[in-house]
């Protein structure tokens, strides 16, 4: 493999991994740029989407590479390990090799927190954000809020693991938050249903998503910025879907 091939290769890699972990279009962009116009013998073009990543030479249309995206999330060290690694390479810190090998690294990586670790965490969110938006300090509510946070989180991380159909993770999770609070309640471990909920249900909403869409749409990155933005709207219909289907009829 020459010098360019390789050179696009990693730059495309780096791209699609950036995509994957909820990095903004332009910094997609930007990092592939760093990568592949490092090498004076070539400078390409990048175009990025939320599905893809297409990378051209400039004079030669046969090194074009497309690459795709199977699956997103959001994994904000992966982003920045990406990021930083590309500035090594601009800056003659580590060779075209060892930035490709380490990036094949990251990507087989797994989580950088365990699965138990990110369920306490999120059954912690629950129950802090509850007292943050409800401003009431009913300290009764903090333990049902916990558990239906982290029942919602896993159910949903669990079914985004093994099912293929979109949103259905958020739909379900949604769907055992509510179960669990409606339960909890009725069995006198909680007092207030909605404010549960509320708190239980934040784990689950595209908070930074929804960020990222409009951070991408003031770059003018429209097209990217608006699937993000209808994307994340459709999560939310379907906690919406989820927890209205229990409040109706529990």
């Amino acid at each position: 493999m020459t010098s360019v091939s390789k050179t696009i290769d990693v730059g495309a890699l780096a791209g699609r991994m950036l995509i994957e972990s909820g990095a903004e279009m332009w910094r997609v962009e930007d990092t592939i740029k760093h990568i592949i116009n490092r090498n004076p013998e070539i400078e390409a073009e990048a175009f990025t989407s939320l599905t893809g990543v297409l990378v051209n030479l400039q004079d030669d249309s046969s090194a074009t590479r497309f690459v795709q995206v199977a699956k997103r999330g959001i994994n904000m060290n992966k982003i920045h390990i990406i990021n930083h690694l590309s500035r090594q390479y601009s800056e003659n810190v580590i060779d075209i090799d060892e930035l490709k090998q380490r990036l094949l690294e990251l990507n087989k990586s797994k989580s950088l927190y365990p699965l138990w670790l990110q369920t306490i965490g999120a059954g912690l969110e629950s129950a802090f954000l509850m007292i943050t938006f409800t401003q009431k300090y009913d300290w009764f509510d903090l333990p049902i809020t916990f558990v239906a946070g982290a029942l919602g989180y896993i159910v949903a991380w669990y079914v985004g693991e093994h099912v293929r159909i979109r949103f259905m993770s958020e739909f379900l999770g949604a769907l055992t938050v509510g179960i669990s609070v409606v339960v909890g309640v009725r069995l006198h471990l909680g007092i207030s249903i909605s404010n549960i909920i509320i708190g239980a249900i934040m784990p689950l909403v595209p908070g930074v998503p929804m960020t990222t869409a409009l951070r991408d749409i003031f770059e003018g990155n429209l097209l990217s910025g608006i699937e993000r933005m209808i994307e994340s709207l459709i999560v939310i219909s379907a906690i919406a879907f989820g927890i209205g289907a229990v409040l109706r009829y529990a």
